[in-house]
């Protein structure tokens, strides 16, 4: 495919700067990006090489200042460059509607119009499927469950019993939804498994990722839920009766502990965590590798462990680089301490 940047600008509703009869024929990073590419800046760090890019023409910013290559100046260039990105990617191969032979398919199962069922697939009883949703090879899917309408899952994902899936969702290889809980009554010294009869919900236009867990709840009313939009890592961990917000970001590693909730629009990073039983309040950002063992207001922006605010983990940060630099002066003033103490006790003697 070969595209102006005129016809590009009018597809990202941009402001075009430079020559828009340059044809373009395929999209990269700004390092990689050749002749005949369109490339990106949305990170400061990547402004440098505006300069230096083989590319024909550059998505910026409207802050960004031109150095007078082609570019489309936009609010959000890595919005506008994810739809570049769709423009120009190859087109996947579209799994036909129909029950693959080797698929088992249970009793009762209502299916939608255009379902794609593959190879290997094992479908409960009383499963509802809605209209074009795909359903890859070896994924599990149990008794009483509810699939949406635009839903992909991929290879191997089990999806337990009782569980309500929503409209537009992508559930990636290795996934497991519906797991129990961790739950254990200890008993002198062995621990009793407490039955974990509660469910999951997945609301709407949810990602979950690779190898990632989603506990069901404890009791039969209650609910493990992931509201609408919000998009989860691989290798990810909610544990039961938790509460994931509207449209909130979990990256990989991260373990969020039974019963909190997590309001809209939450970003968790790589490998941090969350107790049990806490809020964690809407717009907040929890930075890698952050603990955090109790409730957080709207707008945390917080670090460390345990998780303090990111500005104050700062400082305790520089503080211990330099704790070896204040432990030699330490060391220094107890050596001459003890020389005047030495010295102030010959002259009591002397005296």
């Amino acid at each position: 495919m070969v595209k102006t940047l005129k016809e590009i600008n009018k597809i990202i509703n941009g402001e075009l700067c430079g020559n828009g009869e340059i044809e373009i024929c395929g999209v990269a990073g700004i390092k990689e990006a050749r002749d005949g590419e369109i490339t990106f800046v949305a990170h400061p760090r990547y402004r440098r090489e505006m300069d230096k890019t083989g590319a024909s023409a550059i998505i910026i910013g409207r802050d960004v200042v031109w150095n007078g290559k082609p570019v489309i100046r936009v609010e959000n260039p890595y919005f506008a460059f994810a739809k570049v990105l769709e423009l120009f990617a190859r087109p996947k191969r579209q799994p036909m509607p129909g029950i693959n032979q080797f698929a088992i398919i249970g009793q009762n199962v209502n299916l939608g119009e255009r379902v794609s069922i593959q190879a290997f697939t094992v479908i409960g009883d009383n499963v509802q499927i809605g209209d074009d949703t795909v359903i890859g090879p070896l994924v599990y899917i149990g008794d009483d469950t509810k699939i949406g309408f635009g839903v992909l899952i991929y290879p191997r994902v089990t999806i337990r019993e009782e569980v309500t899936i929503g409209n537009d969702v992508i559930i990636h290889s290795g996934a497991v939804i519906g797991s129990d809980g961790f739950g254990f009554a200890k008993v002198s010294d062995r621990h009793h498994k407490i039955p974990q009869i509660g469910t999951v919900i997945i609301e709407d236009s949810v990602e979950i990722g690779a190898n990632t867990t989603v506990d069901r709840a404890t009791i039969t009313d209650g609910a493990t839920i992931i509201k609408r939009g919000s998009k989860i890592d691989n290798l990810v961990q909610i544990a039961h009766n938790v509460v994931i917000g509207e449209d909130c970001r979990i990256t990989a590693q991260t373990a969020i502990a039974g019963s909190t909730e997590v309001k809209d629009r939450v970003t968790f990073a790589g490998q941090s965590g969350v107790s049990g039983h806490l809020t964690i309040g809407e717009d907040s950002v929890i930075l890698a590798r952050a603990g955090v063992t109790k409730d957080l207001p709207p707008n945390s922006y917080v670090s460390g462990f345990p998780a303090i605010p990111h500005s104050k983990d700062l400082r305790l940060q520089a503080s211990m680089h330099k704790l070896p630099d204040v432990l030699n002066h330490i060391s220094e003033l107890e050596k001459k301490v003890a020389e005047l103490e030495e010295k102030l006790k010959e002259k009591c003697l002397r005296g």
